[in-house]
């Protein structure tokens, strides 16, 4: 209760282990719903609608889209066919639920009802770095970067598991730390349990040590796309490594902040703070 964390919170930053001192510099159920309101309600729907979000960051994205809500069957027969496969995703859903690739074998041979899918987004599928692939090839293994009012304060690593199609840490991925100025992963793989593993269950790939290609170029939009709209000051951001360069995957304005804090064990709330009062 002192330090507004929920159950998840007490065993995810180990609190039985920390000091008050330590307890007091991590980002808590409570005080995330504190720092929540430093992004304008008036701007959220950017980020929470994806069809919104790729319209929006159209040029850092780097893929075609198509919004089920305004297109009809014929035209998204004819994205399908143009792309051979794409990721299906619903407009408002999170933590990688209802996500699948659809390929145009599969909708021609079983077609789905399309009136049933107006609330989904159609993306051109992303084609990873081959280094990222060498960690897992069955998902896009993005990066978490934590931003607040246009300052990155945290990086993380996430890598699907087994033969997943999406990378999120609740749908049975991975999660590790990643120094910011190196982008150098800097720690295990960790599952949603906690559970610390140095190699892939599938892959067998160790990620500690890894270097995150294209690094600089990763902050560098990172750091553009978070001063676009300042009226939304914390934000998850989820990046895609490709081969000549990174594409936004979506940004999150009530982003976990468990993911950002739980690789290191090293709190957050405390740098957030200070640079709230810098920018006062």
């Amino acid at each position: 209760m002192r330090y507004g964390c929920s159950p998840d919170d007490y065993f995810c930053y180990e609190f039985h282990k920390k000091s008050g001192f330590e307890r007091n510099k991590f980002i808590t159920y409570r005080r995330c719903k504190k720092i929540q309101k430093y992004n304008d309600p008036a701007y959220i729907d950017i980020f929470e609608d994806k069809g919104k979000f790729d319209k929006k960051f159209s040029d850092l994205i780097h893929r075609e889209f198509l919004d089920l809500r305004t297109a009809d069957e014929q035209e998204f027969r004819a994205f399908l066919e143009k792309h051979t496969a794409v990721i299906m995703k619903p407009l408002n859903g999170g933590a990688g639920k209802g996500v699948f690739k659809l390929t145009a074998e599969e909708y021609n041979s079983n077609p789905f009802k399309f009136e049933d899918y107006k609330n989904y987004i159609a993306e051109e599928i992303i084609v990873q770095h081959p280094d990222m692939s060498l960690l897992n090839p069955t998902s896009v293994n993005t990066i978490r970067v934590l931003t607040f009012k246009g300052k990155i304060i945290s990086c993380a690593m996430r890598i699907g598991g087994s033969t997943a199609v999406v990378d999120n840490i609740h749908n049975g991925g991975f999660c590790a730390h990643i120094d910011i100025e190196t982008g150098v992963v800097d720690s295990m793989f960790m599952d949603r349990y906690l559970k610390k593993v140095m190699f892939h269950p599938v892959t067998g790939m160790s990620c500690l040590g890894f270097k995150v290609p294209n690094w600089e170029i990763l902050k560098k939009v990172v750091s553009d796309a978070a001063c676009r709209y300042p009226q939304v000051s914390y934000v998850g951001w989820d990046v895609a490594i490709t081969q000549d360069g990174v594409a936004l995957v979506e940004g999150n304005n009530d982003s976990d902040h468990d993911i950002v804090q739980i690789t290191a064990q090293t709190g957050l709330y405390l740098t957030i703070k200070n640079i709230a009062k810098e920018s006062m």
